[in-house]
């Protein structure tokens, strides 16, 4: 990379970084506004990966800010915030896609797996990553640390794009087929009213609006990659990538945020009925579709007119009811 210009004599570089640092910032603190206005309770994976991403948007562009513009002086401290900031940034945002996962994916096993994934990358590829930047940029104990840190750098941001990305894939994938099998369980109600129609058409909304953000996620994936590793061989663009990043992950976690809870509240009305069943429960009502619709069960039902008695389906030990509030 070129020889870094000075930050303080490069007006246009100075206000795209002080645009991206009020859209990080404004985006931060509406979120936790909403988080700490709109949970009951102040637990939970989901709630704290939320507050905790929020943080380090509203941080990471702040000490940034001081380090370039050589108002904090002390290189080590603010190195290492910046650092900090990054770890609690980046880390929680896969966690917030993982933390409500499972309510459109009721495989546990693979859930699990998916989980161990996440600790694993967690720990791996940020812990190195802290170390290795702190002691290169603020230390000179070994000339070589600048070049291994350039190369984990882009080991790591590659690494963390192709979970985030795998995330949103399966977010996609897992409401495809949600909607799929809800359509044909729905085709297959004797007493679909009105009213559960319009529910239905409320779920169906939701669930395309999900799949619609992850889209524009992984489109923000796509330019935060890019121009991350321009910054890298840029150095007209270092600067503004490091501003950037904290923007991208603040719009990310927004609409994340947004389209989550609008999922949770949808699935809730649904909690009693077919879209609040596990999948295993799903294709059971389907092979039942047509028998039990003739039997004596069959009448007006709680669950909102699938035709199958709900005592009938929740005897099976492999039925789990579901619940929205699995993860708080």
């Amino acid at each position: 990379m070129s020889e870094l210009s000075n930050i303080r004599e490069d007006l246009p570089t100075s206000m795209t970084m002080a645009a991206f640092a009020g859209i990080s910032w404004y985006v931060g603190i509406e979120i936790n506004i909403s988080l700490f206005m709109l949970f009951k309770r102040w637990s939970g994976l989901y709630f704290w990966s939320c507050a905790l991403g929020s943080w380090g948007v509203i941080l990471q562009p702040l000490f940034i800010v001081l380090a370039d513009f050589g108002i904090w002086s002390n290189l080590s401290a603010s190195i290492s915030m910046i650092y900090l900031t990054w770890l609690i940034m980046v880390v929680p945002q896969s966690w917030v896609l993982y933390s409500r996962l499972h309510l459109i994916m009721h495989g546990e096993k693979m859930l699990r797996w998916i989980m161990v994934v996440l600790i694993f990358n967690s720990i791996v590829f940020s812990v190195p990553t802290i170390v290795i930047g702190t002691l290169a940029q603020a230390t000179t104990i070994n000339p070589s640390l600048p070049h291994v840190n350039l190369i984990w750098d882009r080991v790591q941001l590659v690494v963390f794009f192709a979970q985030e990305l795998s995330l949103s894939l399966l977010y996609i994938y897992q409401t495809r087929k949600y909607l799929r099998d809800s359509s044909v369980l729905f085709k297959f109600s004797v007493f679909a009213s009105p009213a559960s129609t319009d529910a239905t058409s409320e779920e169906e909304r939701v669930l395309c609006h999900l799949i619609y953000a992850n889209i524009l996620i992984i489109a923000l994936d796509i330019s935060l990659l890019v121009i991350a590793l321009l910054g890298v061989q840029y150095a007209n663009l270092f600067y503004i990538q490091g501003a950037f990043k904290p923007c991208v992950y603040g719009i990310k976690l927004k609409i994340e945020f947004v389209i989550l809870n609008s999922l949770i509240k949808s699935l809730r009305a649904h909690g009693s009925g077919t879209y609040g069943q596990s999948w295993s429960q799903q294709r059971q009502w389907r092979r039942m579709g047509h028998t039990e619709s003739s039997g004596n069960e069959t009448g007006p039902q709680p669950s909102g007119g699938t035709g199958v008695h709900l005592d009938r389906m929740r005897r099976g030990s492999d039925q789990t009811r579901f619940d929205p509030d699995r993860w708080y």
